[in-house]
């Protein structure tokens, strides 16, 4: 059962199908009193599922623009999605049907889907169940965007952004192996903590335009293989001393590098404790302009 409130009166009820209602849903109240139209358009939505005997799960999140959140959810929900939008620019959808969750915010068809104009304080914030495999994918337009992997056990990652600013995070080690994680951004700030504890055995991360900071702290299970492909602008690699690092970059390698801390052996740079460290990382680095550097972490 699907209800909606606004300006303090309650909206006729919606009838919904199964799909798209597989979990509970509530509407809460409205933000603004009727004195401000504008602010009359906006709704709180929540949808939400129980976890039941899922033995995994494939999310697909489709977000336009504003502000997104995708963390760890309570204990015995299978997700729980709150949306805030402005229902004459944007449709809410949340869609479940055998280990297989889509969530969204998309542009109603009569409105221009170019999210510099969307209303920048829409936001949707997502939660998940620990201890369910999964495979994430994350299409998102603008805003800002925070994911939050502590606790989740995912497999697959593929997060692909414009413009934004997206900040990626795992602050313990991932319980399942990830087959790979790429994240793709357009003309973004993008900022990822603890990629050794995703737990993957590969790492891509493209970037247009923008700035990247890519920090390669956390628990290493094996040695891992990191591949940066950029455009223009400027890559910052942090690197805990304990890691044994070589870096590769091509002939044709346009952007300044700082290479403090590897020495050249061939046509690679590695770090003194390449031989002994306990793990390694092979890093791939391909740039048009731009700059790269080096920053040795504890």
């Amino acid at each position: 059962m699907v209800r909606r409130y606004g300006c303090g009166r309650e909206a006729a009820p919606r009838r919904m199908t199964r799909s798209v209602l597989a979990g509970a849903m509530l509407a809460v109240a409205g933000l603004a009193g009727p004195a401000d139209l504008d602010a009359q358009r906006w709704k709180t939505l929540t949808a939400a599922r129980q976890l039941t005997h899922e033995e995994d799960l494939r999310v697909t999140v489709e977000y336009g623009a504003g502000v997104l959140t995708v963390r760890r959810g309570d204990d015995g929900e299978l997700y729980n999605a709150l949306f805030h939008f402005d229902e004459n620019w944007a449709v809410p959808k949340t869609e479940y049907a055998n280990g297989r969750l889509e969530v969204g915010l998309s542009a109603i068809e009569t409105r221009n889907s170019d999210f510099g104009k969307w209303p920048a304080e829409a936001s949707l914030e997502l939660e998940l169940a620990a201890g369910v495999p999964m495979e994430l994918e994350l299409n998102f337009g603008a805003g800002r965007a925070e994911l939050d992997l502590t606790g989740l056990g995912v497999r697959k990652l593929v997060v692909n952004t414009g413009a934004s600013e997206s900040v990626i995070r795992a602050g313990e080690a991932n319980p399942e192996r990830m087959e790979s994680a790429a994240i793709n951004v357009g003309a973004a700030d993008l900022h990822v903590h603890g990629l050794g504890n995703l737990n993957a055995d590969q790492i891509t991360v493209k970037s247009g335009l923008g700035s990247v900071t890519l920090r390669l702290d956390g628990v290493w299970e094996r040695d891992g293989h990191l591949v940066v492909s950029m455009g223009l602008g400027a890559l910052e690699l942090q690197i805990p001393r304990s890691l044994g690092v070589r870096l590769r970059r091509p002939d044709s390698f346009l952007a300044s590098i700082e290479t403090g801390g590897l020495r050249k052996r061939g046509k690679a740079y590695q770090s003194d404790n390449w031989e002994n460290a306990e793990h390694k990382v092979e890093i791939e680095i391909t740039a048009v302009l731009g700059s790269v550097d080096l920053e040795w972490i504890r």
